[in-house]
């Protein structure tokens, strides 16, 4: 895997090449545009499935705005080309992604009516999710060993940089009108609740038959069938909460939490790990 560093912050170059970075700044953000804001591997594809199926159920059907998957993961730092056009002739409201950092984000799209999803999981299941996701995708380097990996992800030593300086860097937004927090957990404990949130955040308010639909068309079992053919089932692998536990040690689980009050601590933002 080839990297490298951009203001302390590790980024592959064949995800995101380095100019990129300063494409994105000056990226024109239209007002009915939805940004979707993902640490690796805290539901990204999963949060895409459900706007989708929210814009589905208002009549927005053209599935050239929505992509496919594997020009999601860096879908707010287009590439020159094809791409780039794209994004200029995409109708609205185009959907957008990111992983990157929230000082790397389009310059215009914190004081713009665009709408801002930020999704956030429990780090001790990204950890193992990612782990997995390393080993059968090309672009990153495959992990040495599960102790050598978790060491780098404590450390922050990884590709869009440490885990708690990402959550917090967005959560020092959540005052801003525009910006919804969801996370992985609540989205697997009531679906429907989250949905109901983010479709009225959209200003796409379903009604209660709408929202099933949504629901049954992005549980787990139903979302993993439409991206099995995507690289041996990388993007979609168990979609629980609390499969840290089969990978832990306890030194390692002990690890993580004293890390985790060290940096959440007096923050307001916690998560649940089972």
């Amino acid at each position: 895997m080839s990297t490298y560093k951009e203001r302390g912050v590790i980024f592959p170059v064949d995800i995101v090449p380095r100019p990129n970075l300063d494409l994105v700044k000056n990226f024109d953000i239209r007002d009915d545009d939805i940004m979707m804001i993902t640490y690796p591997k805290t539901g990204t594809w999963w949060t895409h499935q459900i706007v989708k199926q929210i814009l589905a159920s208002e009549g927005v059907k053209d599935e050239k705005y929505l992509g496919d998957f594997p020009n999601l993961i860096e879908f707010s730092v287009p590439e020159k080309g094809a791409l780039a056009e794209l994004f200029k002739t995409a109708p609205s409201p185009r959907v957008l992604a990111t992983h990157v950092p929230v000082e790397f984000l389009p310059s215009g799209l914190l004081g713009s009516k665009a709408k801002i999803v930020v999704v956030m999981r429990n780090p001790k299941d990204t950890a193992v999710s990612t782990f997995h996701f390393w080993q059968k995708v090309p672009e990153v380097k495959t992990p040495e060993s599960w102790e050598s990996f978790l060491e780098q992800f404590l450390a922050g030593d990884c590709p869009w940089g440490p885990f708690y300086d990402h959550a917090l860097g967005y959560w020092k937004l959540k005052d801003s009108h525009n910006i919804l927090f969801l996370k992985y957990e609540d989205m697997k404990k009531d679906l429907p609740a989250e949905v109901k949130k983010l479709a009225t955040f959209l200003g796409r308010p379903l009604s209660e038959e709408a929202v099933q639909a949504v629901v049954g068309a992005t549980q787990f079992d139903s979302m993993k069938k439409t991206v099995k053919q995507h690289r041996d089932g990388a993007f979609t692998r168990k979609g629980v909460i609390g499969d840290w536990k089969n990978s832990f040690s306890d030194e390692q689980s002990r690890a993580f939490d004293d890390q985790y009050r060290e940096r959440l601590s007096n923050t307001g933002l916690e998560f649940e790990f089972e």
